[in-house]
């Protein structure tokens, strides 16, 4: 009977039931007397219709089993199997369960009741207990019966006899200690005492009891691949950790080994029936535990095995509450909490705010350094969320990086925004983890509680708004580079509604997409300024949705990345541009074909199996690949960028950086972002112009934007690297790119996206591609020059064709490709012979660059 789980009201009633049966079994006559004494008790005790006193197949006393013929197998069977059931004559076949008699070794009690009688409560064990009560006291009384039979025994011996008596009377103080203890430690566990303290306690009561041996209790670590280690230790001097382990290592599992005077003593703990340690007391010098330390022994292993128990069902409850990872409530707890903090909010008018957290850089770091690693960064990171908040705020892992955190206050917002930039400064600070600093930043979502919204709705407004602060934070290209991670805070606005509706959409139809090949690329043309060839083709994702139509990768991409089928689908863009690559090469055996990468690709481990995947596949040349990465890698780790670039290189392709070198407008002439000079280390052939730099160098203030390209140029001629120019999208532009040494450029007056079969048919055609330099020509700005008085008479008759002016002035001369070009008067206030734009609809990219280039 659980005495500490008692009200105190009923605690006097079950001293009163001990001294009861204390009182009655203590007056039998003899052994057998108080076995049938004990029988009787129980009996009236639980309302048994039989109770039996066995000892293997021999009965010892019992109740209701007859006068002339005791069903003595029938009692052996249910002994040997712990319960069941037997036939009693009169009385039928009766249900049984057996107890043991603790400290009477092979004595059982045996409790029967007729099966025509109904089942007593479910979850009621009242009974149970006191049967073992019972048994408990019944031990306790043989023992001290046959401890008062040895005492006349040894008094007839003389002075022997007092010391025995003496011994006796202290295994009785040791028994009564035991069941005080006991009742002490029950009562413990019910208050929820800490578990180490518990075991420390359990520890220090049996060397107590057992003349202050040292104790040792040793149990699985399941942290280390269930090793076992010591939990807690008594007593001096302690055991060595091997004669513990060996003593563990000997039981096997069960019951109790009562040592050898070199070997400790020590008996099995269990959890649920699982063993998991013992208990280890010294026997050194003292020889092996009689027959009362090894009950004392057994009886505090039970103790632990209880207190282990118990912490295990708590921990199982707070596992099914609880993030396993960090500890953190999960989102069925944080939303259940969020439910309760919404109803006190209608009750006390004070607001409540979601903030939904989600980490940005933490799948970079998952993908480089493993899944320990980013495990690790989780478990910190949701250290520093409990730091952000105060006292009545709640944070909760929502799943992989995401996290949210219940804050209420009179003005909600304004707390909110206060906690988020705490989060947002103490998340991105540095970390050190598996000997690499890494860095991760937080893009932050709030929603206000609204009347009529409920708590998941709370949460998905919140998300909303995190999904448009990771937004923003995608264009912080600087800060990237800085070595930071950035991150933004939202306020969700009703207007997000339609935004995050189609999100989830987009992000829903694109595991279906990339199913049944929804996707396809189109190619723009990358033109050598030189000759005007056709050397390359940038692959650009589209995707031909069902409903929305084809959409470009600005529509899409940026959900792409959160969805699980972006890696599947940046594999597809491999495969059919490499597929795509060997085709046109057929035409044009130089040709290349570039790729763009993201960054969170780039730094997975796979990327390079991924594109030497794709180049087998193939059977593409893999000098023929172009990779671009995009320019804001440069902000990583050093190390690791050098050897995820290493291991891209490694498949023959080339690598590019993209999106490289922007203007400063607070400085005039000042790179932003980036330079050449971390390129001399890191295994790259080129860099990409980023095309908001070449939209400047033609503009009024152009000259700070023409000084950095020229600059780029000879820093990339030195280095042995190639630089590309992106957005060329006016003459003027292509004309002072090739001044300042700039070779291969793309852009729409070189040649706008197009399908395969438009592009192919270019190729097929010789529409594109290399030409054969000829005569010197003058360059189209140049044209107007000699659009005087008479040759503007003959244009307002009509467009000239080009080749019929060059050929007037400078004899013959080629003919465009695409018809003839248009070459307009000079507008209205413009003296004869100034330079007049020129539109070049009609000419083809080829023909241009000739023109251009030829007029040298």
């Amino acid at each position: 009977m659980d005495l500490a789980a008692l009200p105190a009201d009923q605690v006097e009633h079950a001293a009163g039931l001990l001294e009861h049966v204390l009182s009655e079994l203590s007056a039998g006559a003899s052994e057998r007397d108080v076995l049938s004494r004990a029988a009787g008790l129980v009996a009236d005790l639980v309302d048994a219709d039989v109770v039996a006193v066995c000892e293997g197949p021999h009965v010892h006393g019992g109740v209701g089993l007859g006068q002339r013929f005791l069903p003595e197998r029938g009692l052996a069977r249910v002994v040997r199997d712990g319960g069941g059931s037997f036939a009693v004559p009169g009385l039928g076949r009766v249900r049984t369960e057996v107890v043991e008699v603790p400290g009477l070794s092979g004595i059982h009690l045996v409790v029967g009741r007729a099966e025509s009688r109904p089942l007593p409560a479910e979850g009621d064990d009242e009974g149970l207990a006191a049967v073992r009560l019972v048994g408990r006291v019944l031990g306790l009384v043989v023992l001290a019966r046959h401890g008062r039979e040895r005492e006349r025994w040894h008094r007839q011996q003389g002075a022997q006899g007092a010391a025995e008596r003496t011994k006796l009377q202290q295994a009785l103080r040791q028994r009564e200690q035991v069941l005080t203890t006991s009742v002490r430690f029950q009562r413990a566990v019910s208050s929820r005492r800490p578990l180490p303290e518990l075991l420390v306690q359990i520890a220090a009561s049996s060397s107590e009891l057992m003349e202050d041996r040292a104790v040792s209790l040793v149990l699985a670590d399941p942290r280390s691949q269930m090793q076992m280690r010591v939990a807690a230790a008594v007593g001096e001097p302690t055991l060595e950790h091997s004669l513990v382990l060996a003593a563990t290592n000997a039981l096997g599992g069960f019951g109790v080994a009562v040592g050898d005077g070199q070997t400790p003593a020590a008996a099995a703990v269990h959890i649920n029936g699982r063993s998991v340690g013992a208990l280890v007391v010294d026997t050194r010098g003292r020889g092996p535990l009689d027959a009362v330390g090894a009950t004392v022994l057994r009886a505090f292993a039970e103790h632990a095995s209880m207190a282990l128990s118990h912490a295990d069902t708590v921990r199982a409850v707070e596992a099914a509450s609880s993030d396993s990872l960090t500890n953190l409530p999960n989102r069925a707890t944080l939303l259940r909490q969020l439910e309760v903090a919404l109803r006190v909010t209608e009750a006390d008018g004070v607001g409540t705010a979601v903030l939904f957290v989600d980490l940005n850089g933490f799948k970079q770091v998952n993908d480089t350094l493993g899944h320990a690693a980013g495990d690790e960064v989780l478990t910190r990171v949701a250290s520093r969320l409990r730091r952000c908040l105060r006292g009545d705020d709640v944070a909760a892992r929502l799943g992989g990086d995401e996290f949210a955190l219940v804050v209420r206050d009179v003005d909600p917002r304004r707390a909110a925004e206060r906690i988020a930039a705490r989060v947002q400064t103490d998340v991105a600070a540095p970390m050190e983890t598996h000997g690499t600093t890494v860095r991760v930043g937080a893009s932050i979502g709030i929603a206000l509680a609204e009347e009529g919204v409920s708590a998941a709705e709370l949460l998905r407004r919140a998300d909303s708004a995190m999904y448009m602060a990771k937004a923003e934070s995608h264009a912080a290209g600087p800060a990237v580079a800085a070595g930071t991670v950035p991150g933004g805070v939202v306020v969700f606005q009703a207007d997000m509604h339609d935004a995050d509706r189609l999100r989830r959409q987009l992000e829903h139809d694109l595991l279906r997409a990339v199913q049944e090949d929804e996707f396809e690329l189109a190619y723009q043309p990358i033109v050598r300024l030189a000759d005007g060839a056709v050397v390359g083709a940038e692959a650009l994702l589209r995707w031909r949705h069902r409903t929305r139509g084809l959409l470009e990768p600005g529509a899409f991409l940026a959900g792409a990345e959160r969805s699980p089928a972006v890696e599947e689908l940046w594999r597809w863009v491999l495969r059919s541009a490499c597929a795509q690559a060997v085709v046109w090469r057929r035409q044009v055996p130089d040709l290349s074909v570039t790729v763009n990468l993201s960054a969170a690709h780039v730094m997975t481990r796979g990327a390079a199996d991924d594109v030497r995947a794709a180049l087998t596949a193939a059977g593409l040349d893999p000098t023929a690949l172009v990779l671009d990465v995009p320019a804001n890698l440069l902000g990583e780790d050093p190390d690791l960028l050098t050897a995820r670039l290493k291991k891209l290189r490694a498949t023959g392709a080339r690598i590019l950086l993209d999106d490289f070198a922007t203007l400063d407008p607070a400085q005039a002439g000042v790179l932003a972002g980036h330079s050449l000079a971390p390129l001399r280390q890191l295994p790259v052939d080129g860099v990409k112009l980023d095309r908001t730099l070449i939209a400047e160098i033609d503009g009024p203030d152009g000259v700070d934007a023409l000084a950095a390209v020229r600059t780029l140029c000879e820093l990339g001629a030195a280095l042995d690297l190639g630089v590309v120019a992106e957005g060329v999208e006016r003459t003027e532009q292509a004309v002072l790119l090739t001044e300042a040494g700039c070779s291969v450029a793309q852009g729409i007056l070189l040649g706008a996206p197009r399908s395969v079969v438009e592009l192919g048919s270019e190729l097929a055609a010789d529409e594109l591609g290399p030409v054969e330099p000829t005569a010197a020509a003058p360059a189209l700005a140049d044209l107007v020059d000699f659009t005087d008085e008479e040759a503007a008479e003959e244009l307002e008759e009509g467009p000239l064709d080009a080749a019929a002016i060059f050929a007037r002035e400078f004899g013959p001369a080629p003919v465009p490709r695409n018809g003839a070009l248009t070459v307009p008067l000079a507008p209205a206030g413009v003296r004869p012979g100034a330079p007049v734009p020129v539109p070049i609809s009609g000419v083809r990219p080829t023909d241009v660059r000739r023109m251009l280039d030829q007029s040298r």
